[in-house]
This record gives structure tokens, C-alpha cells and sequence, in this order.
């Protein structure tokens, strides 16, 4: 696992990738001025993922919850780690969320970007998230989007993957 925990680092460069094989829209959200951008980052994501031969992914409750919960509280405290401040990994969130723990699950995180298309853009740069991405074994996402006027980045993003 990559963590960032620098926060002198360029937005860009401050993305960070997981992954294993095995919804709340808040009202910093809407101060944004967005009305779900969290369909816009699936939107662009399945675009990507049609481009390279992959089927498209489609959004999960659980994986959703798991995602907006630690995408708000990046945003709300000021952090950017796939380790919440419980210590609690991506795959704790998962499955605490109601995610089945025998399936494929991945992460990806970023922050500062201000709109879904340029993380999307950001994480198809990366290669370990674009590797996440375009693993066409991945069936299920969740998004999440947090923002903090007053943090570091102000934009938090979330994406869980699972295969079923």
C-alpha cells in the first residue's frame, strides 16, 4: 500500500492506489456546486473502461457507503490516506459496509482535483490506477466525493471496485 500523508505535494502526484484480489450525498457536496458528481466519475469511468474492452461498472450500495464515508471523512478532517484515522484499511471499510470479503476489491483516492473528470483523467495517468480501472474482473464501484473548503485540497475522491 501507498500512502501520502505529505501535504506539500502537488495535487496531481497525491493519488494513491490499492488493491487486493481476493451514500450519502453531503452538503459539502453541494456547496461544491455539484449536483452527483459522484455519476459523473462512474460516466467517465466506464468510458474508459468501454475504450479498452471492459464492461461497464455499476454502482453498489455497500461499496457507495464505503467509499462516501471515508471520502467525507478526508474532507472533514483534513487527511489524505487510504487508512482511516480508526486505522481502519479500504478493505475494513468494505466489509463493514456490507461488501462481501471473498471477492476481488481495489481503491483508488485522490485529492484536489476539482471536477469528476480531471480525477478520472489524474487516475487514468497513474498506472496503478488505471490498472484498477480497466481490470475488466471488476463488476461493481463506489464513489465518493468530499469536499472542505477550509482543508489542504478542498476535493476528496473515492473509488472502491468489487467483482461481484
Amino acid at each position: 500500500m501507498r500512502r501520502v500523508h505529505n501535504p506539500g505535494r502537488a495535487a496531481a502526484v497525491l493519488a494513491g492506489v490499492i488493491t487486493m484480489a481476493g451514500l450519502l450525498v453531503t452538503a459539502q457536496t453541494a456547496q461544491a456546486g455539484t449536483t452527483d458528481v459522484r455519476s459523473d466519475v462512474l460516466t467517465y469511468t466506464n468510458r474508459e473502461r468501454a475504450a479498452h474492452g471492459c464492461g461497464p461498472l455499476v454502482r453498489n450500495a455497500a461499496l457507495d457507503r464505503a467509499a462516501q464515508g471515508h471520502a467525507s471523512d478526508m474532507a472533514s478532517y483534513n487527511y489524505f490516506s487510504h487508512s482511516s484515522r480508526d486505522g481502519r484499511s479500504p478493505f475494513d471499510r468494505i466489509r463493514q459496509a456490507g461488501y462481501p470479503s471473498d471477492t476481488g476489491r481495489a481503491e483508488n483516492i485522490a485529492a484536489g482535483q476539482p471536477t469528476a473528470q480531471r480525477v478520472v483523467q489524474g487516475w487514468m495517468n497513474s498506472a496503478g490506477h488505471r490498472a484498477n480501472i480497466l481490470n475488466c474482473s471488476y463488476r461493481s464501484i463506489g464513489v465518493g466525493y468530499g469536499y472542505g473548503g477550509g482543508t489542504t485540497y478542498k476535493h476528496y475522491w473515492v473509488q472502491n471496485f468489487g467483482t461481484r
